[in-house]
């Protein structure tokens, strides 16, 4: 990446090298013209033996700051940024800001560029002020609304976060409703953690206008509606989350049994199961179906429902649970048996449980909003042998 930015450098650097020779005087042209030349060529030699810092200080000798080079120089302080030398960026913008010669609009975008350095740095002050201005004076609006969102979201102000969002939304085409629909689960989140049912209702009210299909909302309602002991409508939130994306049946099941357990709703509960094993592939609910054939038949019946669904669909966790179920002899194979069960729970315990679908980032623990690429709502169950 590194390399195609100070490559994409190059073109700039070599016409400001030609603008300023032919403004030089007539008879210092010539030789100044030879200079330029020499130095762009210094610099690219610099970049083919992989010597970027040379390269880009050749480059910054070339042009001075000025409206005919200052777009080379805002590209050096968006490449110093993605190198991560933040305080070099600053220091090149700020200097690109203080020229008097400048236009409005190659001021306004240095300003945004600092912004970005400021936000990079983790000055979220600064940043917020200097994207508000721009705000203000409706300059790069989108980008000064993106780059606030994304200052809230890491503060998590979540009704400064709403408001910005709202306000983009109006700018870009994006849809912001699903994005909404988090901000507000987080502050119900928030008023659960402080046994304030009602308020977290009303927010998850307001998620669910802006994303009326939001998994994360049923989440919340049902942990809800549990802690008040109202277990039926808990089952009712946990059976609709299956209804709107059966993927999310493995977070479901337990807290699903706990509610119909506690309230005495195990029958509800088993038919509810029967229905979700007809349609979905995963293993857990064939997990959970298992365990109700074990106690109501026995173990052996139990594995050999399980050896049929295996035949059809093999699956890691569902061998380490037969291999449980069905009792090792006396002989070597018993042995034999425990090694594999050995093996099988270190496969598991290595394992991801979960992946997001943007950029591939695993875990063990489901995200609403992933800890790599920052978008919601893409974390997903793991499916295949080893997993789901």
């Amino acid at each position: 990446m590194l390399e195609i930015l100070l490559f994409l450098l190059l073109p700039v650097a070599a016409w400001a090298g030609w603008r300023f020779a032919r403004v030089s005087s007539r008879h210092g042209e010539k030789k100044r013209s030879r200079q330029l030349s020499n130095r762009y060529f210094q610099g690219l030699n610099y970049l083919l033996n992989e010597q970027p810092d040379k390269a880009i200080q050749v480059f910054m000798q070339m042009a001075e700051v000025n409206r005919d080079t200052v777009e080379t120089h805002l590209a050096l302080g968006s490449l110093f940024r993605r190198r991560g030398e933040v305080d070099r960026a600053i220091r090149l913008h700020q200097n690109i800001i203080s020229k008097r010669n400048l236009d409005e609009k190659q001021r306004t975008l240095a300003l945004l560029e600092l912004g970005e350095d400021y936000m990079r740095a983790g000055l979220f002050d600064r940043a917020e002020k200097l994207f508000s201005e721009l705000i203000e004076r409706q300059i790069h609006t989108p980008s000064a609304l993106r780059n606030l969102l994304d200052i809230y979201q890491q503060e998590k102000e979540w009704d400064k976060a709403l408001d910005i969002a709202t306000r983009l939304e109006q700018v870009d085409p994006n849809p912001m409703g699903p994005s909404m629909s988090h901000f507000s689960c987080e502050q119900a989140e928030l008023e659960v953690a402080n046994g304030a049912s009602e308020a977290a209702r009303q927010h998850l009210r307001q998620a669910r206008r802006f994303d009326p299909e939001s998994i994360r909302v049923e989440m919340i309602a049902a942990r809800i509606a549990l802690a008040n002991e109202d277990f039926s409508a808990a089952m009712s939130h946990y059976e609709r989350i299956a209804e709107l994306d059966s993927s999310y049946l493995h977070d479901i099941l337990d807290p699903y049994f706990d509610s119909a357990s506690r309230g005495q709703l195990l029958e509800r509960a088993r038919m509810r199961l029967d229905e979700w094993s007809k349609g979905y592939d995963g293993i857990s609910v064939v997990l959970r179906l298992a365990s109700f054939i074990e106690a109501e038949q026995g173990p052996a019946a139990a594995a050999n429902y399980l050896s049929e669904r295996l035949a059809a669909r093999p699956s890691v966790r569902g061998l380490h649970k037969l291999m449980e179920l069905r009792e090792p002899g006396a002989d070597a194979s018993g042995a034999t048996e425990q090694i594999l069960l050995s093996v099988i729970q270190g496969l598991l315990k290595s394992q991801s449980t979960y992946r997001c679908g943007h950029c591939g980032f695993s875990g063990h623990q489901h995200h609403w909003q992933c800890p790599s690429c920052k978008h919601w709502g893409t974390t997903r169950i793991i499916r295949g042998v080893l997993g789901e």
